[in-house]
């Protein structure tokens, strides 16, 4: 079966057993599924992965360390080159976590990290979270693993930033995404607590500003924008410029779920964006079926609703991220959190 897409990115939740119970967190993670893969189904996964050309694999729980034989997995992509890293909310990190972190060759350890002391620790539901996730940054620093910090923004840690910046860079962490929670999961029934959409513009100016001091690699999720004075800032790489593009869901990114359902993006956390399962179909199959994957894969400016319908920068934009849309408006096509200021409202 020839395939017109190439998955170049993959984010893949082996768990959703975790060890916290956050206030934002999109999946609801506690205990884990029934039926997950196994360390030999994934091993399987992966090497379909590596097959269909994907450049890089983010491996995600719940909380990846309680995934026994994750570092199989990695180490399984990376010998296949495939870039491979994790994000872990760092609870459990001690010199066993290094030893997995060495053997699965990761390209560096994402850390959640949800602002500063108070905030962190509220929004994780832990008293000791946030200096567990410095503990963290000083043993990795102490091994020479590379650390990418991952935020999620609400309205209670908006102002936290500029003294996140500080510690960040105090602790030598080279690279940092800053996102917004989307109104899935425990925020589902919290949408008071999600950040108001008038402080869109004030993060793409934090983003610019603070890249432009060349201390730390900073980079805008694909929910926050668009196409504000700063757009040309927030997602390239370092010595580049680049502008939004449309949601990459089913086009360059694929997400999987830790019982093998296949999805466009982990962030389309809804059974309604479920493609196909990895215990009925081959990855292949699934991925290169044109009839998948349809939100994005037959766009049409058409689709847009809402003031998205009205803006000109729709056939480009195409409503920006889909999850963003889909679980603050009901459509997926239709972004409540835009700061494009030539958006028309209606």
């Amino acid at each position: 079966m020839d395939c017109k897409y190439v998955p170049e990115v993959c984010v893949w939740e082996l768990t959703l057993d975790c060890n916290m119970r956050c206030i934002h967190c999109g999946s609801v993670a506690g205990r884990a599924r029934e039926k997950e893969l196994t360390v030999d189904e994934c091993l399987g996964v992966a090497n379909d992965l590596i097959d269909l050309r994907c450049k890089r694999v983010t491996l995600i729980g719940g909380e990846i360390f309680l995934y026994k034989g994750w570092e199989e997995v990695a180490r399984t992509l990376h010998d296949g080159g495939t870039t491979v890293n994790i994000i872990t909310n760092a609870f459990l990190f001690g010199d066993d976590q290094i030893e997995q972190i060495k053997y699965g060759h990761l390209a560096n350890v994402g850390i959640s990290l949800d602002g500063m002391e108070k905030n962190h620790n509220r929004i994780r539901n832990s008293e000791t979270s946030f200096q567990r996730v410095l503990k963290a940054f000083g043993l990795l620093s102490r091994e020479g693993i590379q650390v990418a910090v991952v935020t999620s923004l609400l309205d209670i840690n908006f102002y936290d930033l500029d003294s996140m910046y500080d510690l960040l860079v105090d602790n030598n962490i080279t690279i940092w995404q800053i996102q917004i929670a989307n109104a899935m999961g425990n925020m589902a029934i919290q949408k008071n607590m999600l950040i108001d959409p008038v402080k869109i513009s004030l993060i793409t100016k934090f983003i610019r500003e603070k890249r432009n001091r060349q201390e730390i690699q900073i980079y805008a999720g694909d929910n926050i924008g668009y196409y504000d004075e700063n757009e040309p800032y927030l997602r390239n790489s370092p010595g580049t410029i680049t502008v939004w593009q449309g949601c990459q869901a089913g086009l360059r990114v694929l997400g999987i779920d830790s019982m093998g359902n296949i999805k466009g993006c982990e962030s389309l956390y809804s059974d309604d964006f479920i493609e196909g399962n990895l215990r009925q179909e081959s990855l292949k199959d699934i991925w290169c079926n044109e009839s998948n994957f349809a939100y994005n894969r037959q766009f049409d400016v058409s689709h847009l609703s809402g003031a998205c319908a009205e803006c000109d920068k729709g056939r480009i934009c195409r409503g920006g991220c889909r999850g963003s849309c889909y679980f603050a408006t009901g459509s997926r096509f239709e972004n409540a959190f835009c700061c494009y200021p030539g958006k028309r409202a209606i």
